[in-house]
């Protein structure tokens, strides 16, 4: 077995089970220190839609990938096996998407197992050292880099330039696609239900005043049959959504289902599977009140991606100022009654919860 002479005993954890979320402290198990284990400590974590969905069951995970609570970490290799390919002291994030074994990063250790192959895609490295003072979480920009990405591929474009993109939602994926889509040289205009978030965004230089709007403004005459790309970024893209979607859309636009879906979920209604056509990342023609759609969507991302947004982050701060998506930060000890409450919607964030752990 091998030897981690500096780890500790026991550490803090935790779990879920049938919904109901604790915290508590554990045997360190260094029996699961083998040749194909990295160990992270985590340094700040992230709560992620998807784990407030686990949390009360709504969420259909994925047999080939696994649960996701607690997947949006940052923090350092503290034991690397001999057949992992890492080292000892490496800044780190976690890409939860390649199906390597693993334990909940809502802790003070993660242990992640897999092949060297499986590991390089798993385990990615964080080249930003001034993540840890800025802090933003590297897989929900790795998901959004890779939506765009697959958005260009499937339509055959270059970038967005001239394009109006239409984003529904204004968390922080919404957020970071409506940043992203201006990058690439697009308009975008935001729509969100609420007035907190649309504050927030107002408030923290995200988007200047006109580019976010009232949910209800999707109806007005002016953004109607208007926009060439509706990206659909709520935490469930819901029929009632997809057809405001349709109604922003122009003749012949892209609607794009970034936010979650669940087997059997169609649209139109009763015809394109629009569950599966978001996971396979495919598009296919749709009709909606006579005019002429595409229904695409992206799902995950790959080491590329967070590769590529680490690059954007370095080379365009200004335009990707992502620390400015954090409206709370927690400790590990707040953890299991914010979620608990996030989940059940008592409690709503504007921006991302960050869980800060000590060193």
């Amino acid at each position: 077995m091998p030897q981690a002479p500096n780890l500790p005993a026991e550490y803090a954890t935790t779990t879920l089970r049938d919904g109901v979320v604790s915290l508590g402290t554990r045997p360190f198990p260094h029996d699961a220190l083998r040749a194909d284990t990295v160990l992270i400590k985590p340094h700040h974590l992230g709560i992620c839609r998807a784990d407030a969905k686990e949390v009360v069951g709504s969420r259909d995970v994925p047999e080939d990938r696994g649960p996701l609570f607690g997947h949006e970490l940052v923090g350092t290799v503290a034991f690397a096996g001999a057949r992992t390919g890492f080292r000892e002291g490496e800044l780190v994030t976690l890409n939860p998407n390649i199906t390597p074994t693993r334990t909940t990063g809502f802790a003070e250790y993660v242990f992640v197992h897999g092949t060297e192959a499986q590991l390089d895609q798993a385990v990615v490295r964080v080249p930003e050292a001034g993540i840890r003072d800025a802090v933003w979480m590297p897989e929900p920009f790795a998901c959004i880099v890779h939506a765009l990405r697959r958005l260009l591929e499937l339509t055959a474009l270059t970038d967005l330039r001239g394009r109006r993109v239409a984003v529904l939602g204004a968390g922080c994926a919404g957020l970071t696609f409506a940043l992203y889509a201006r990058h690439l040289g697009a308009s975008p205009t935001v729509f969100n239900r609420g007035e907190a978030r649309r504050a927030f965004a107002r408030q923290q230089g995200l988007l200047a005043a006109e580019e976010i709007h009232p949910l209800t403004d999707a109806k007005a005459p002016q953004h109607q049959d208007r926009y060439h790309v509706v990206i659909v970024a709520t935490t469930v893209s819901t029929t009632e959504l997809l057809d405001t979607a349709s109604d922003l859309a122009a003749d012949g636009a892209v609607l794009f289902v970034y936010g979650g879906t669940r087997r059997g979920d169609t649209y139109p209604p009763g015809r394109a599977d629009v569950d599966t056509i978001r996971r396979a990342e495919l598009i296919e023609p749709v009709e909606h009140h006579g005019k002429r759609l595409h229904l695409a969507g992206a799902y995950g991302c790959h080491r590329e991606d967070y590769e590529e947004g680490f690059r954007l982050r370095a080379e365009h701060p200004l335009a990707f100022p992502l620390e400015k998506l954090t409206s709370l930060r927690i400790g590990l000890d707040d953890f299991p009654r914010r979620v608990t409450d996030i989940a059940a919607e008592r409690e709503d964030h504007p921006g991302k919860v960050i869980i800060d752990l000590a060193p």
